[in-house]
């Protein structure tokens, strides 16, 4: 059963109202989260920035994803960000971090986040590129996944994976890769941080997956630093 984005969020001014229930959609009075001596939990900043990002593109859909790497099946790369790019039938790019990983000598600080969220127009979408991005990033450029959006949806398109091999290094011309790829049910730790962020929507997201391309190899690129953080209307966070 789908749960409509404006439905899913609380607002001061939807509080009283009881639309009557319909096949598709979970109302708010379903939804809220309440304690048991019926206090409203209050918005995370998360989903105040999606109740808000709802209200000024009507129709949009929230899609929550996360990305997954390995290298030669045997080491998963330092990544101080991961970033998903996306194309749409419509030949719009989309960019969504999907994990936030800041490390100090190897190890993962306080205040990492895994899984992301971006809002889109009901359309088809192509995986264009995974990022790891830091000192020593790695782009991996290739038709991974694709997956479908309606309108006023909230859907988990699941983890993209991929098992990369890096191809000989050349002076000219383009960095190859082979590997495998996969669509796969997200990790606990992606769902916890999601939850964490998202206690009232992730949890009402239709899981409708991504499908995997089969094709297993591609152009990589290195040396992808860091992108800005700031927050954009169509990127995720």
């Amino acid at each position: 059963m789908l749960c409509a984005i404006k439905d899913c969020v609380w607002s001061p001014l939807q509080h009283s109202l009881r639309p009557p229930l319909t096949k598709h959609r979970i109302y708010l009075f379903l939804v809220l989260s309440l304690v048991s001596a019926g206090i409203a939990r209050a918005e995370t900043d998360f989903e105040q920035r999606v109740r808000l990002s709802h209200e000024k593109d009507p129709g949009s859909s929230l899609v929550f994803m996360h990305a997954r790497l390995m290298e030669e099946s045997s080491r998963a790369p330092i990544c101080q960000q991961i970033w998903v790019d996306l194309l749409s039938d419509k030949d719009k790019k989309f960019s969504v971090k999907v994990q936030d990983t800041p490390t100090l000598f190897g190890r993962v600080l306080s205040g990492a986040t895994y899984g992301g969220a971006i809002m889109l127009p009901a359309g088809k979408y192509a995986v264009q590129s995974v990022s790891c991005e830091g000192a020593a990033g790695t782009k991996l450029l290739g038709e991974f996944a694709r997956f479908r959006v309606g309108s006023d949806e909230i859907v988990n398109v699941g983890s993209i994976f991929i098992d990369f091999t890096r191809g000989s290094f050349k002076l000219v011309g383009k960095m190859t890769f082979t590997g495998r790829r996969s669509v796969e049910d997200m990790g606990e730790q992606a769902k916890a941080s999601l939850a964490e962020r998202s206690p009232v929507i992730f949890p009402k997201a239709t899981k409708r997956y991504m499908i995997s391309n089969p094709a297993t190899s591609g152009n990589a690129s290195t040396g992808e630093t860091a992108r800005s953080a700031a927050p954009a209307p169509k990127r995720g966070d």
